[in-house]
């Protein structure tokens, strides 16, 4: 992946998406986490898709099949990973 910014900042945009996944009850479709994680920090559309990507490749994530479309949310291993280190 190269995207134009710095590996911290990077890393920084993939562990909130993953905090903002540990936070919620259910699962959640693409629009509404994409608009959660602008609530917090501005982050380009096409670089979040890759985070995405890259967290589900990873398999820090998971994504199905609902009623609605597609929705992810944590695994359950990440969720008490990112909850031990709260």
């Amino acid at each position: 992946m190269k995207l134009g910014a710095d590996n911290e900042t990077l890393a920084e945009n993939r562990v909130l998406i993953l905090y903002i996944l540990s936070l919620l009850e259910e699962a959640v479709n693409n629009s509404a986490l994409y608009k959660l994680v602008l609530s917090i920090q501005d982050m380009n559309y096409f670089y979040f898709q890759q985070f995405l990507l890259d967290l589900e490749e990873n398999k820090y994530i998971v994504d199905y099949e609902k009623d609605d479309g597609t929705v992810y949310e944590i695994t359950e291993n990440r969720k008490k990973y990112v909850k031990f280190n709260n």
